[in-house]
């Protein structure tokens, strides 16, 4: 699950009037289940997300919901040697953070919800001994001299992560970044449907595009757009770069222009043609005539999904391609960053 889908919960369940409480890994030592970043929510009868498993996730939500019983509080910090403390056999130390947010919290976290949706970079500064909260873009941070030296000592990694630093009141500091990869995904058919409800809870960002109005979901997950669009070849040129394409239409003759539009263009992460060996063939053919390089047809990924996941069920294609785009994350193309440094 991940940390826009828990913050598009959160401020739904604040316009609710629940009281939650907003749980993450502040700080790791040695081997654990998760790295500093990850979160859960946790309501009196209601849980999502996880930072672990185990015994810790266990005893995280006796604490949370121990918090949510009692009187407002300020946010509070655990210390757990997974071995210790919770019989975990990881064997590090997870120092664990607990807010509670009440529905008087919701301009924050209507905040940070924007700034996802925009997909902008952004941070949460949350001091842990009092309830103060400030969210800001994280190109506004350049400007506050004292954020400095947190920002440095961030890890280097990708993806969402925190930092706790005890400089007088412990001060976390969390930095949300938008998803690593996007996917442009041709076809509403039965295997594009159940690829998105696959990809839902995970760090991509989909742009689903088709002209049939009734294919797509009636409900779309929060990090897919549609895009229903009478020549879907047109939206070829205003999709972003570094994109992951997957083209499975309802017709083979769209589909052969597709990828003739993507090969021309270029500057894709990766280029997935769903079909069999004959259909590949059979497309090489066609393009190697109308001009397309070896070189060209090369990056073409047909057919697509993970290897030695068999069978044609849509659900099953849907987890093998899904395992094949996690892979993609953080490599980048040459052409990208070319395209990148020339802008």
């Amino acid at each position: 699950m991940n940390n826009r889908l828990l913050l598009a919960e959160l401020q739904a369940r604040l316009r609710a009037g629940e009281s939650l409480v907003w749980l993450g890994v502040a700080r790791c030592q040695g081997s654990t289940p998760r790295e500093p970043g990850a979160h859960m929510l946790v309501g009196r009868d209601f849980a999502l997300g996880t930072i672990g498993g185990g015994h810790l996730e266990l005893r995280a939500r006796e604490i949370a919901r121990a918090q949510l019983a009692a009187a407002p509080q300020a946010p509070r910090l655990e210390r757990f040697p997974l071995g210790a403390r919770v019989g975990q056999c990881c064997g590090g130390v997870v120092w664990l953070s607990f807010e509670t947010v009440t529905p008087a919290d919701l301009g924050w976290v209507a905040e940070a919800n924007n700034l996802a949706a925009a997909d902008v970079p952004w941070l949460r500064l949350s001091a842990l001994d009092r309830r103060q909260v400030e969210v800001l873009p994280a190109s506004a941070a350049d400007q506050r001299a004292e954020l400095q030296p947190l920002l440095q000592a961030l890890p280097q990694r990708s993806g969402d992560q925190a930092l706790l630093a005890d400089i007088g009141p412990a001060l976390l500091l969390e930095r949300f970044r938008p998803p690593e990869l996007h996917l442009a995904l041709f076809g509403a058919g039965h295997v594009g449907r159940a690829l998105v409800q696959v990809l839902a809870p995970l760090p991509l960002q989909v742009s689903w595009i088709d002209p049939r109005e009734d294919e797509f979901l009636p409900a779309l997950p929060a990090n897919t757009r549609r895009l229903l669009s009478d020549d879907p070849l047109a939206e070829v040129a205003a999709l972003p770069p570094d994109s992951a394409v997957l083209i499975m239409t309802h017709s083979h003759a769209l589909d052969l222009e597709l990828v003739r539009a993507w090969l021309a263009r270029g500057d894709f992460r990766f280029l997935g043609l769903i079909g069999s060996a004959a259909k590949r063939a059979r497309f090489e053919a066609r393009l190697r005539a109308g001009g397309s390089s070896e070189a060209q047809l090369a990056r073409l990924v047909c057919p697509v999904g993970a290897p030695g996941v068999g069978g044609k069920e849509p659900e099953v294609i849907a987890i093998a391609v899904a395992a094949q785009l996690l892979a993609l994350r953080r490599q980048a193309s040459s052409a990208t960053h070319k395209t990148r440094r020339v802008a």
